[in-house]
């Protein structure tokens, strides 16, 4: 098993802009799914940012006539693609097409194959011949989480001091897919903090990170579904749940909103926004029903109401659920309470 530190100078040149040139056959391997498709995410983003073309085969698919239309140069006018293979080793064909090359520079533009697990023997001489650039995605050792920690917590834009690196990892423990959902969800919850994050603004939310009841409030509010929405934060409140973690969540439901409206209005596709704003495809989708039925200027003013809550309840703890309400109140069509 190679080292994490190993791992992160062979990612850091496999997304240098010449190398799918220079070294035109990548290989993926590994113990760990978990890192395999990080891995593979990671360079497809970075791919697609560079203008490349993408396309996913499978292994058992992948027969010598997709071997052929997924190495051939393509017309100068056409993007350049990568073609990435899944468990590439369970093609029967491959080998035979690997031994047909005289060398990886055959391969244009460019071949990712993907293998969880070692590389078969029989393959390790031909790959080896080709000059194959080989990427070993293993999962971090125990010792190493705090780097991972690091890693991950770049590429949601967050920034942790030791005190609240170590807070984390006490609650998340070394588990990567743990470690994973709770930065996503804590990238909701803290969109905008300035500085290092430190143990007295971690603390208070990572009770409530252990739920999914981010995302629940969240997907309640956009199938407008306020009476439920509100019977969920009373009963988050009711059980000692910190109110400034749920008001962030209703403070970053707001940002999304317009975020996703004002890119829409500027023609993005959900998938363009899904890849600046870092979100699921998926949520992007459900919120654009949603959006569509209000104008900037509601969210607005929820999240206006979300900041004079924030000042409010930090500095005089009571009338939580009256504050909560308000804003989920200045969301729904009519926002004025019914006495």
């Amino acid at each position: 098993m190679s080292s994490y530190k190993a791992y992160q100078s062979q990612l850091q040149k496999a997304l240098e802009p010449k190398h799918p040139m220079k070294n035109p056959l990548l290989v993926l391997k590994g113990g760990s799914d978990f890192m395999l498709n990080l891995t593979s995410n990671t360079l497809k983003t970075h791919w697609l940012s560079e203008g490349w073309n993408f396309e996913r085969f499978e292994g058992a698919s992948f027969n010598g006539e997709r071997f052929l239309q997924a190495t051939s140069t393509r017309s100068m006018f056409e993007p350049q693609q990568m073609s990435i293979v899944t468990q590439a080793f369970a093609s029967a064909d491959l080998f035979d097409c690997l031994k047909r090359l005289e060398s990886s520079k055959s391969i244009q533009p460019a071949l990712c194959l993907s293998h969880g697990g070692e590389v078969p023997a029989k393959f390790q001489k031909e790959l080896q011949r080709l000059g194959a650039f080989i990427l070993s995605c293993d999962e971090p050792a125990p010792w190493e989480a705090k780097d991972f920690l690091q890693d991950r917590c770049r590429a949601y834009k967050l920034q942790f001091n030791a005190e609240a690196a170590n807070l984390f990892l006490d609650s998340t423990g070394s588990d990567l897919m743990k470690i994973e959902n709770e930065l996503r969800k804590l990238a909701l919850i803290l969109d905008g903090s300035k500085g290092p994050i430190d143990g007295s603004l971690l603390r208070p939310h990572l009770d409530f990170l252990r739920e999914d009841n981010a995302f629940k409030v969240d997907q309640l509010l956009c199938q407008e579904a306020y009476p439920q929405a509100l019977l969920l934060l009373k009963g988050l409140l009711d059980r000692g749940e910190s109110s400034l973690a749920i008001l962030a969540i209703l403070s970053m439901h707001c940002r999304k909103a317009l975020q996703i409206q004002a890119g829409m209005k500027n023609g993005h596709s959900p998938a363009d926004l899904s890849r600046e704003l870092r979100l699921p495809t998926s949520v992007v989708q459900n919120y654009l029903p949603y959006i569509r039925k209000k104008s900037a200027v509601v969210f607005q003013r929820a999240l206006n109401l979300c900041h004079e809550a924030d000042r409010r309840l930090k500095s005089i703890r009571h009338g939580e659920e009256i504050w909560l309400d308000r804003i989920v109140w200045e969301l729904m069509p009519n926002p004025n309470p019914k006495n």
